[in-house]
């Protein structure tokens, strides 16, 4: 038990966790409440509103759409547009307006369901958010093997690159093999 203890205590040092319950839609903070004991909800449920506020909550969005689009909206666009009723419109704070609604089951994994285009519509900081911390392996053999492939991509010939263009590299080389990005439209 010593050494489940040792890694299960860490999991209260830092917030992930408990943010990748939270942003789980058939989790949520009700997920914590049910299952956690009660002297670990309210320091779970700041660190993540810690993290949100800190690291996304005022962070800019960029619109890819509006980006991309060829053509200026029409009167129906902008029409259409004013009748969205979305949860950014309903409330000022998109981690308070999912995390404290009711959780419901998913046919994907949490990770698919945030990279629709709905939740990016929806939560365009918290989908940030939940992709960022939905990313991280649970296990870190998929990183280390990640690194040690570097190395045969990094060759003495390339040795010159940045590390912003490895990063880059080693993450689309990822992507493609693990099919994350499988119809979506990105690669």
């Amino acid at each position: 038990w010593y050494t489940f203890d040792k890694y299960y205590s860490m999991t209260d040092v830092t917030s992930v966790y408990a943010a990748a319950i939270i942003l789980h839609p058939s989790r949520r903070k009700h997920y914590i409440r049910q299952n956690w004991d009660s002297i670990y909800h309210q320091s779970a449920f700041d660190a993540v509103e810690n993290l949100w506020k800190i690291e996304y909550k005022d962070k800019a969005t960029v619109n890819v759409s509006t980006i991309c689009a060829s053509n200026d909206p029409d009167v129906f666009d902008e029409f259409a547009r004013d009748l969205d009723v979305t949860a950014s419109t309903i409330t000022s704070d998109e981690y308070e307006a999912f995390a404290n609604d009711t959780s419901f089951g998913i046919s994907t994994t949490a990770l698919e369901w945030w990279l629709e285009e709905r939740q990016r519509k929806l939560y365009p900081s918290l989908q940030k958010m939940a992709i960022d911390i939905l990313s991280i392996p649970a296990m870190s053999s998929e990183p280390e093997r990640v690194f040690s492939g570097a190395r045969r991509t990094i060759s003495w010939d390339r040795a010159r690159l940045g590390a912003a263009n490895i990063e880059r590299t080693e993450c689309l080389k990822s992507w493609l093999r693990s099919n994350i990005t499988s119809g979506l439209g990105i690669i």
